[in-house]
């Protein structure tokens, strides 16, 4: 698996995950996940664990990847980050149209503060959507899953 980093979907991510990434350690850049990264990442391990194990439930594969030194889910094939999680409440899930406009409705959320800078999906892109802990999640994730499939295209 590799992030593809020239790709136009995954710009808005790319940019907020180097946010604060001082770049100090390049195999941080993009790398599969180890033992250590559920305490190491500067997330907080219920969100890794969530966004790693719990929400991945219904996906064909493991989409689990470090990039930034940040927890994500990257599609195998495409190179497009469809989720990520940062700091102690933060994770997102990038969603079709379809399903993204009845997720909204559920969590409207769109800014989490943090002292280091705000999570903003707005500037991130209008396709993310926070979660939390919510019914149905694994459903937006295999459909996060399948549409950054279809984007890589």
């Amino acid at each position: 698996m590799t992030v593809n980093f020239g790709h136009p979907a995954n710009a808005g991510i790319l940019r907020h995950l180097k946010r604060n990434w001082d770049g100090s350690r390049p195999e941080h850049l993009s790398r599969p996940p180890d033992v250590r990264d559920l305490y190491g990442l500067g997330t907080h391990p219920d969100l890794v664990d969530r966004l790693w194990k719990g929400i991945t439930s219904k996906l064909p594969e493991d989409c689990a990847w470090v990039v930034c030194a940040r927890p994500t889910l990257v599609h195998s094939v495409s190179g497009i980050i469809f989720g990520f999680a940062i700091g102690t409440h933060a994770y997102a899930l990038r969603l079709p149209e379809s399903m993204r406009k009845q997720a909204e409705i559920i969590s409207p959320k769109r800014v989490f503060q943090y002292p280091d800078g705000d999570v903003d999906l707005d500037e991130i892109g209008v396709e993310w959507i926070f979660g939390g802990w919510l019914k149905g999640e694994e459903d937006w994730c295999l459909a996060a899953w399948e549409w950054a499939g279809k984007l890589g295209l």
